[in-house]
């Protein structure tokens, strides 16, 4: 199917979510990927986990409007579109896959189902200020909304050995029970503090959040 979300960050970015109902063969016909990214593919074993590959790459096809969906990685592991030359970023959850291309910077894209049991690792990676910030009847949603944007600022900082924890934080939040909002993250590497605004929005049952990073960054 079409995306099921799609928007435009104007002059700086486009995102899609795309709902995975389709088999396998069809999303395959309407990609051209390239030898190493097939190989890639089949070392993916679990049928969800390919049909998610597959489903990031058929969004990310709709936002550049070309079947040629080609992908390098950084020294990192992140992942940057060869056509067009620009940053991108991967996520997806159950029957759900999400993609962003930045055309100034860095980024990072995080999509996660809500679910019960981010109740019980809360702790794990907000630090005790972040945690009183989620509180009261909408707990399940805070901590999803937190989740998904400490891992979106994981992806776009990009640096091996981040602490989710202690070096990307939460560092203003309103909830305001509204479906989509954004939040002020900050990003600690190498002794350097970054300020990055985290856009974030609920599909349905799932949880998007978007990060990104100054231009050129």
């Amino acid at each position: 199917m079409p995306l099921i979300f799609r928007e435009s960050v104007p002059d700086r970015a486009d995102v899609g979510v795309w709902h995975c109902t389709e088999p396998e063969e069809w999303l395959l016909s309407g990609l051209e990927l390239l030898p190493g990214d097939m190989r890639l593919l089949s070392g993916i074993r679990n049928d969800s986990r390919r049909l998610q590959w597959l489903g990031c790459r058929m969004a990310l096809r709709v936002l550049s409007n070309d079947p040629r969906v080609s992908i390098r990685y950084d020294d990192y592991g992140k992942p940057i579109s060869i056509s067009p030359p620009f940053p991108v970023s991967f996520s997806h959850s159950g029957d759900h896959a999400a993609a962003v291309i930045s055309y100034t910077g860095a980024c990072g894209i995080d999509l996660e189902r809500i679910r019960e049991r981010i109740l019980r690792v809360a702790d794990r990676f907000l630090t005790p200020p972040e945690l009183s910030l989620a509180s009261g009847r909408d707990r399940l949603l805070i901590l999803t909304i937190f989740w998904c944007a400490k891992e979106a600022l994981f992806k776009l900082a990009g640096v091996p050995g981040t602490d989710i924890q202690n070096h990307l934080c939460i560092e203003s939040f309103d909830y305001l029970c509204r479906g989509e909002g954004e939040l002020s993250g900050l990003v600690i590497t190498g002794g350097n503090v970054r300020r990055i605004p985290v856009k974030w929005r609920r599909i349905g049952e799932y949880m998007l959040a978007l990060a990104l990073g100054e231009p050129n960054s």
